[in-house]
């Protein structure tokens, strides 16, 4: 009897939890840099570092601010320093912060402009994402605090602050009208380049919608909210709203007008509340349930969550802002460090640590009777026992949830998870992340070993180098216990020019022996019919704008020899060059099933004893 078995889509991912025979016919039972995507195992893309490359140490927080023409500005902290990326170069604005700490970022728009705030164990840093190389530090002791914090709804939400780990902080609503706002009508300006006024009465005051009056000419220049002057006789001139330092072209001195605003008088970072609490004003929430810390607060659905080490929170706050609901939300659950949880369009997505030796990712997703969340466990095929999470990171990408974690060994995180929740897959990569920015198609990391930071999934090489990379495949057995032999296998699938792969094969694991070697140079290669795709390929759709490469479609037959009589094979996948590959299809051809025995490296005639206590008996 001789038949083809045939894999005419690659769908799922690594599937690790059961044993190899087990899993589905055309996942991973362990794998390394592929992923799956619309049928195909792809060889993952590679990373481009941003700026310069940094020294050992750590990325500790990022985020994209944006300018109010949607000009995007990368932000990031390192060792001492948060930084903008100016052009290619990594910038410092803020110095002298605490090396090892963990700063949160989080992003305000309002009347007075684009703003971006830094959050740490040193302080509150406000900066003006038109001019990003002026900062405001804000921390006043009598008006906020030092922690970690977003802001939402016009207020500020904030904890891990340092002597009250469990209890979560609320700023009043930034109202943004006369109550905070300070009209500056007719200001003399002594000459063409100057500070304003406003700075020298609060270093913690910024301005916004400046506008120059030259009183020789008539001339007005006009702010544009991203930090120019344009003159209505054809002058330019600029402005920075964090310093109040402005500059204009053409002759003559004029006046200013301009507003300005403090977020610590009655902003998102002025805490303070009257006796009796009225609407608007800060408040506090302790939460002490187990006594452990605060790690993360997310927005979800009815209020606020706070993520503990063994429970977890639900703040809820009442429409006229004067009543909250306060309460255990789940107990049993939760993650071991700050960024181990992230808010999606799904829910509350968490890496689990209650149970150390099972950790589960878990979503906390809405309840379709009621209008509560429940958890669910996500990806049940996928051991992510593996792993260590006591420094993970989650974050989104398109359609992907990244999980940072470490191998049990490992001092620092050195794996990367992609994990498809629509799909349902999970694959492994080795990049070493901290932190992760999506943007417009594009994912940047923070790296968990160096200062640096790349641009992910992006080209075809791991900074220069071929990617590591391997793909090994369920222990085949095709559904009987009989032993086979076969004498072809058919793969097809993408691959350009530049790059090949080796096939591998193992029988009743006994090790993996090459079988083949397909070559984008092949005469099995379809040069007729490229298809154009771009370096970063990761995602929903193709984002332009990147190198673009050819990738051809490729239909080879390896020829087997020496094919033993086997109960079990095992296929495997490497490539060896930089480029890109895929597989779309394999088929193993004329398949002969032969008797029913043990693998012949298996039967072994030891004459064991009855009692099994000896071997070998005469």
């Amino acid at each position: 009897m001789a038949n083809n078995r045939e894999i005419s889509a690659f769908p799922l991912g690594t599937e690790n939890l059961l044993k190899d025979e087990d899993i589905g016919m055309s996942a991973a039972q362990d794998s390394l840099n592929f992923y799956n995507q619309d049928g195909k195992l792809i060889l993952v893309p590679g990373k481009l570092l941003t700026g310069a490359s940094g020294v050992a140490g750590a990325v500790t927080g990022g985020i994209f601010g944006y300018k109010t023409d949607g000009t995007r500005v990368q932000w990031r902290k390192i060792g001492t320093k948060i930084q903008h990326l100016s052009g290619t170069t990594w910038t410092d604005t803020v110095t002298g912060l605490t090396s090892s700490a963990d700063y949160s970022f989080t992003n305000y728009a309002s009347l007075a402009g684009s703003f971006t705030f830094a959050i740490g164990a040193d302080g509150i840093y406000k900066m003006s994402n038109a001019n990003p190389a002026s900062f405001i530090s804000l921390y006043n002791a009598s008006k906020n605090f030092k922690g970690k914090a977003f802001i939402d709804k016009g207020r500020m939400i904030l904890w891990d602050v340092p002597n009250d780990k469990t209890s979560i902080r609320g700023s009043r609503i930034d109202s943004q009208d006369s109550a905070v706002y300070t009209t500056v009508a007719s200001e003399a300006t002594a000459s063409l380049t100057g500070t304003l006024a406003f700075k020298s009465g609060g270093a913690t005051r910024n301005a916004f919608g400046v506008t120059i009056t030259l009183t020789g000419t008539g001339e007005v220049f006009t702010d544009n909210f991203v930090g120019v002057l344009t003159g209505s006789l054809g002058g330019t001139g600029t402005i920075n709203y964090i310093s109040g330092v402005f500059t204009v072209s053409n002759s003559g001195v004029g006046t200013a007008g301009y507003q300005w605003e403090d977020s610590n008088a009655g902003g998102v970072t002025d805490f303070t509340k009257s006796g009796t609490r009225l609407a608007g004003e800060g408040f506090i929430f302790p939460q002490d349930e187990g006594g452990d810390p605060i790690l993360n607060v997310l927005i979800g659905q009815n209020g606020y969550y706070s993520i503990k080490k063994q429970s977890a929170y639900l703040l809820s706050i009442d429409a006229n802002d004067l009543g909250a609901t306060n309460e255990v939300y789940r107990k049993q659950m939760g993650t071991l460090s700050y960024r181990g949880s992230f808010a999606t369009s799904k829910g509350i997505i968490f890496m689990n640590t209650n149970n150390l030796e099972k950790p589960e990712m878990t979503v906390l997703e809405p309840n379709l009777a009621g209008d509560s969340l429940v958890p669910k466990v996500l990806f049940p095929k996928f051991k992510f026992a593996n792993y260590v999470y006591d420094d993970c990171t989650i974050g989104s990408h398109e359609r992907y949830i990244l999980v940072a974690c470490k191998t049990p060994n490992a001092t620092s995180n050195d794996t990367l998870l992609l994990c498809d929740v629509t799909a349902k897959t999970v694959n492994i990569t080795n990049y070493s992340g901290r932190i992760f920015i999506s943007d417009t198609g594009v994912l940047y990391m923070g790296s968990s070993i160096v200062q640096s930071t790349y641009q992910l999934f992006s080209g075809f090489d791991d900074d220069g180098y071929a990617i590591e990379n391997y793909w090994t495949g369920k222990g085949e057995t095709w559904g009987s216990e009989n032993l086979k032999k076969y004498r072809k296998i058919w793969l097809k699938g993408g691959i350009s020019n530049n790059q090949s792969f080796s096939v591998f094969v193992s029988y009743d694991d006994s090790g993996f022996q090459l079988v083949g070697t397909i070559l984008g140079s092949g005469s099995y290669v379809d040069y007729a019919s490229p298809q154009t795709i771009g370096s970063n390929f990761i995602g929903e759709v193709q984002i332009g704008g990147d190198t673009l490469t050819n990738v051809y479609p490729y239909f080879a037959e390896l020829r087997l020899k020496k094919v033993p009589k086997f109960r079990k094979r095992t296929m495997k996948f490497v490539a060896l060059g930089i480029g890109y590959m895929s597989v779309e299809y394999q088929l193993d051809s004329d398949v002969s099933l032969y008797e029913q025995k043990i693998p012949s490296r298996f039967r072994q005639k030891q004459n064991v004893s009855l009692d099994g206590a000896t071997v070998n008996n005469a």
